[in-house]
Formats: C-alpha cells, structure tokens, sequence
C-alpha cells in the first residue's frame, strides 16, 4: 500500500520544494477545484516511469506494483483512439474443480505474500541498522578532522571536502604501526610552512684569533733589573724590583728624598736605581705590554664577531657568555703582569670553551641544514609528513572500522538469509500463480464484463448505443448503434463517454486482460480521477453506489483505492458510504493553488456544500494557498446565492450603488460583484494588483452596509 506521495517540479507543483501527500489510508479521498493538480496525481502514478516525474516518488518502493488509473488519458486510450476494446476476462460458472483450484491457489499466494513481504521487511530493516552504522562511521571518522582545520596539517585534506571522500580515502590506507603523534606532525608541518623559499644562512664557526698568545713564555718569565748598579743585588734579595720600578714616578716629587718615607737619600741614588731598570727590562717590558695588546685586540675582534644576528640563539648566546668571562679575567692577568712583571702568570686556556662553543654552533648549523634541505625539497617533504600523517590518521580511526566491519558481518548474514528466503518464497509463489493460470484460463471469458456493462447501461437509463462482442480472432468489444458500427463513441455526449469508459474501467479492476492471468486482484491500487467530470447531478449517486459495489466492497477487494473530484456533493456522498459501511482506514485531502499546488488533510465537516467552498476559496487567497484572482469571481458566487436566499436581492443593489460612490477607487470591483453570472457577456476585471487583504476589507463592506456582518464573521471564523 502506498504511504506517502512526492510531487516536485511538475506541471503546477513547485520546481524546488516537494509537496508530501500522506499519510494515505486504504481509502483516501481528494477535493480540489479544476486546476489546482488533482490529474497530476493520477497522471502520476500510472506512468510513474515518465520523465517528467524523475524527481516525483511514493513510500514506500515496491517493484512490481499493479496500479489502475481511471483518467481522460484512460478515456482517450481505450476509446477516442481505438475502433475496439480489449476485452475482459472475467470468471464464468461451471468448472467447479478449477474454481477449487483458483482459490486455494490464490490463498496460497496471499499467504506467501505476506511471508514474502515479512522477509523483505527483514532485510529493510537489517540494511537501516547497516546505514545507521555507516553514517556512524563517517562522523566518527570526520569528527578528528574538524581540530586540523586552518591549521599546518589542513593540506592533507585537499578534494577530501565530504564524508565519503574522506572515508573512502582513509579505508584505503593500509593498517601500519605508527610512533606518530599528531602534535609531532602538526609542528613538523607548521615549521615548514613558516619556511621561506630562500635558503637560511649558514653559521660559520668562531676561531679566537689570540687564542695562541695565552700560552706565550713570557707569561712565566720573571722580569727583573740589570746586576750593573750597587742596588741590584740588595733588590734582588728584597724581591720587590715591581715596588721599586714603580717608586721611580716620584722622582721629581721627591726632590733627593725617598718618595714613601721622606727620608734623605745617598747622592746619585736614582740614578742607580735606573741603572737596575735598564735597556734590556724596558724591551721585555714592551713585548708584554704588545702581547697584551695584541690579546685585547683579538678579544674585541672575537666579541664583536659574536653580536652578529646568526649567533644570538639561546644556546651560543650562553657559551659566549662563559668564554667572554675567561677573556676578562685573562686580560686582567695580563694587567698584573705588565703592572708586575717580575710575577710569573698563567692564562686560562679558551681551548676547551671554545670547542664547545663551536659544537653548539655545528649542532644549530645541522638544524639550518635540514631545514635548508627541506626548503629545497619542499614539496617532497610536505609529501613525507602527509603519508606519515595518514598512517596515524587511519590508525586513530582503527577502532571504527573494527566496529562497523562487525555490524556490516552481521548484518550481511541476517540479508543474505533473508534474500535466500524471499528468493524460496518468489519460486514457491510463481508456482502458485501457473496454477492461477491455468485455473483461470478454464473458467473466465469475456461474455460476463460485457453483459455486466450492458446491465449498468440499461440501470442508468442510457439509450441508443450498446458494447457489444467482437467476433474474431482477438478477444475485444465494439460500441455499436442501431444502423452504425464505426465511429459509435464521437458521437456520444461528454456525460455517455464518461459513463461507458468508468463502466470499462470497472470491468477491468475486476477482471484480467488475459484469459491467463496470475497476478491478485488484492493486490491491485485502484485510482478513480473525477469519475462526474461532465455528468449531471442525477448521475453522483449512481457513480458513487457502483464505486462502493465494485471497488470498495468487500474490503478486502483491492489493496488501496484513491479517489480525486471537484464535486463537493460526490465528495460527501463517498464520505457517507464510506462510514455506512464502517470503514475506518480513509483519509481526507484538500487541493488548493496560488503559485503551485498544495495538498493538505482535511476534516470531514470542513466544506459541506459549494456556498461554503467558495468561502473557504476566499480564505484560501487571503492565506496564500490559492491564487487572489478568482477571489471576485467567489465574491460576486456568494453575494448572488446568500441575498437571493435570504430574498434581500435589491438591498444587495442599493448597497453596492452605494459603496461605489463613496469609495470610487473600487467602482471596477463594485460593479463586478454587482453584476449578475449570466445576465450581460461584459465582465470587467480589470482590477489591476488584488490584495486580498485590502478585497476582503471592501467584500466586508457589503455585509455591514445590509445589516449582515455577523454572518460575514462567522463565514469568515
């Protein structure tokens, strides 16, 4: 049975949103004006394969589904373009064996039906709990994706932009242990990325260009004063020649007398003080004073080397530190020296810190290279850390392909059982149907559905033209008058068409269009599109007593029927059938148009005659779900029916004289309303732009200006 309708972007129904038509019952009845879609429908489901219908579909899909469609294409089809009709094969008496048969076999296929439809439902539900699973999957494995966006890592996800790509691209990564971390491979790759295309410079190593005076002999050579003065040897047993040398400065001060204790000095004793300090101590003197400004020259040299940028990283900065602090203490010792050069000094040696300095310079210069060598294969590079990356990437995703490789098994087998199953049940079924056939074939012709058509014919009182049988080969029927035998359904009125064509239409939802038939009749999805298009009110009823004979009764007759008219009186009457005989699985829907079509469900007391319809079509305008134009049309329907009702025919002139005068914008619209259906062949509807709001305003005018607003309101509630 179907459950539910999809209409999109055909003939009046929207191009972009799907008008949903459900729930849908046993029986399900449709009212719409002419116009609105109810063909559409119809048209539909008979020729669901069509393209125009390649964005339509029904709930639920079923392959193989039997739908009969009473329409104008069925019409036109069967008998505006056919001299003859197909003929009917309906079940005859006699055989009674056969008949046994039939049955029997018939319960059997509803029988099996219903095991078959059971295992079906098995393996629906078993591929929902396979999807649900999937989809599971594809979040699970997009959600880790969602931290590398905008980040470093965000190239490895080029053309992967949907879950399924994704998925699909991480299944076919193989499974491979990993020490990866993504922290790891984010850095990796930020590194990278901040990474100019020019080359980083090198850091050359630092040489103290001095560094080989601190071992110079002079260093530990005591420098003292000649022998050649009196003084020398005293001097020389004092050990203090430095104190001495430097005394010499006060000479002049002194004025003969000694400059620390004032005392008087022997003649010529400074002279033979200078006479220690000689030539030979004035020349050592000098090389030590050279060395030592020779040793500072190359620290200033080596210190300024080290302020360049490439050696201002963390780690030389410090090693610079600790050799800069020997550089001054050595060049403080070289001080002492020259200031007392009788002193023997030793220098720290800047060997050993400048090879460490060097080695954390050649450990920076490594990191430079690699990062040079990845600037120069930089694509390779970014190639390398994007197939580390998916190796951890589908090793993190492990644990969700394990569970849904567990669902998918399972379900896999619960499927595979069930189409086993359905494919045991559809052997055993095509075996009862050979049976159908062959039962039918012994017991149906097509004698009965046409003395059953000639029988209606004479009920509803139609004269003139008979269905008759076609001798020949073929099986098929013929209209026929008296005297004519060709052309017979042209010449028919639009009321006698319908009526021959429904009364076909019947004989073929029960019966088969072969003698050999094995499909059910239970089966079967019945659609009856404005069966009174053209027929006078005396023929509702009649209409509506063969539907619920032939189509409706018993129950179990068909498995769905769908019914579609503009007629509020035929609507009712099925209505009324419907619960006389207890059913209880019918739905009610209404069809209204502004743009496009809409269908909504409707209650049964919600339009009770076409004075109530055309209210309803006006509050339709007013809410958007039909087009404002026929909304003067509806007016001037209702004002007509209610004031000759009411017998207030001329108060309704006066009134709209009235108001015409004083609001003369709405003259065009006065007049309209005013001007009686059929009495003059002028309609004026030239209102330009209506707005239904503003058209109701004035309609309520009218009943206010008659003293009949209350009524107004509640047509309107």
């Amino acid at each position: 049975m179907l459950e539910k309708i999809l209409l999109r972007n055909v003939s009046s129904y929207s191009p972009d949103a799907a008008v949903s038509i459900a729930p849908l019952k046993r029986v399900s009845l449709f009212y719409g004006q002419n116009g609105t879609g109810k063909t559409t429908i119809g048209n539909y489901l008979q020729a669901p394969g069509e393209a125009c219908y390649s964005v339509c579909g029904v709930e639920p899909i079923k392959v193989g589904r039997e739908v009969l469609v009473y329409n104008h294409h069925f019409m036109e089809k069967n008998f505006q373009e056919a001299t003859s009709q197909p003929g009917v094969f309906t079940l005859n008496e006699g055989n009674i064996e056969a008949k046994e048969a039939l049955a029997t076999a018939e319960a059997s296929i509803a029988e099996l039906t219903i095991a078959h439809d059971a295992e079906m439902e098995k393996g629906v539900n078993s591929k929902k709990v396979n999807d649900a699973a999937y989809e599971v999957l594809l979040e699970n494995v997009w959600k880790p994706k969602r931290e590398f966006d905008g980040t470093a890592l965000a190239y490895c996800f080029k053309l992967l932009n949907t879950k399924e790509r994704l998925l699909e691209h991480v299944r076919s990564v193989p499974l491979e242990a990993s020490s990866e971390t993504a922290q790891v491979l984010l850095a990796e790759a930020a590194a990278l990325k901040e990474f100019s295309d020019q080359e980083l410079p090198g850091i050359p190593q630092l040489a103290f260009q001095a560094q080989s005076l601190e071992g110079d002999p002079i260093l530990q050579e005591v420098i003292t004063g000649s022998g050649n003065s009196y003084l020398s040897a005293f001097i020389q047993q004092l050990g203090n020649s430095d104190w001495v040398k430097h005394a010499l400065r006060y000479e002049t001060e002194a004025h003969d007398k000694c400059p620390l204790c004032q005392q008087n000095l022997p003649p010529d004793f400074y002279a033979e003080v200078r006479k220690v300090f000689d030539k030979t101590y004035e020349e050592r003197l000098d090389v030590l004073r050279q060395l030592e400004g020779r040793y500072r020259s190359g620290v200033e040299q080596f210190l300024r080397r080290c302020e360049a940028p490439e050696y201002q990283h963390q780690a030389i900065k410090l090693h610079v530190s600790k050799l800069q602090a020997v550089l001054q203490n050595n060049l403080q010792a070289l001080a002492g020296k020259i200031a007392s050069p009788s002193l023997v000094t030793t220098l720290e040696s800047t060997v050993p810190l400048t090879a460490q300095l060097n080695s954390v310079i050649d450990a920076e210069q490594q990191k430079i290279d690699e990062v040079n060598g990845k600037i120069k294969n930089r694509k390779q590079h970014e190639e390398s850390i994007k197939q580390r990356f998916w190796k951890w990437y589908r090793g993190a995703c492990n644990a969700f392909f394990v569970t849904f490789d567990k669902v998918e098994k399972a379900q896999g087998r619960v499927r595979q059982a069930a189409k086993d199953e359905v494919q045991a049940l559809r052997n055993r079924i095509q075996e009862q149907q050979g049976i159908v056939s062959t039962s039918r074939a012994s017991i149906t012709n097509i004698d009965q559905a046409v003395e059953n058509i000639k029988y209606w014919l004479r009920m509803l009182g139609l004269k003139g033209f008979t269905l008759i049988r076609e001798e020949g080969a073929v099986p098929q029927y013929r209209l026929e008058r008296p005297g004519q035998t060709e052309g017979v359904f042209k010449t028919l009125s639009e009321g006698e068409k319908t009526l021959i064509s429904f009364l076909y239409f019947l004989e073929v939802c029960n019966g088969e269009m072969g003698a050999g038939g094995g499909r059910l009749k239970s089966d079967r999805i019945i659609v009856i599109d404005d069966p009174i298009s053209s027929l006078s009110h005396n023929y509702v009823y009649d209409i509506a007593s063969l539907i619920r004979r032939q189509v409706l009764m018993p129950k179990e007759r068909f498995k769905q029927v769908i019914i579609l008219t503009h007629n509020l009186f035929f609507f009712h009457e099925m209505v009324k059938l419907l619960k006389e005989d207890g059913e209880k699985a019918f739905a009610l829907f209404r069809i209204t148009k502004s743009e496009y079509s809409s269908v909504v469900a409707m209650e049964e007391r919600e339009i009770q005659n076409d004075y109530q319809a055309c209210w309803q079509t006006i509050k339709d305008a007013l809410q958007g779900r039909t087009s404002p134009n026929v909304m003067p049309n509806m007016m001037r329907n209702i004002l007509e029916y209610y004031f000759s009702f009411v017998h207030q025919a001329p108060t309704l002139r006066q009134a709209l004289m009235k108001l015409s005068e004083d609001k003369p914008e709405f003259t065009a619209f006065f007049r309209y309303i005013n001007r009686e259906s059929h009495t003059d062949a002028v309609n004026i509807t030239d209102f330009g732009e209506i707005d239904p709001a503003t058209f109701i305003d004035r309609f309520k005018d009218v009943f206010v200006e008659t003293n009949f607003e209350a009524h107004f309101d509640k047509m309107m509630a």
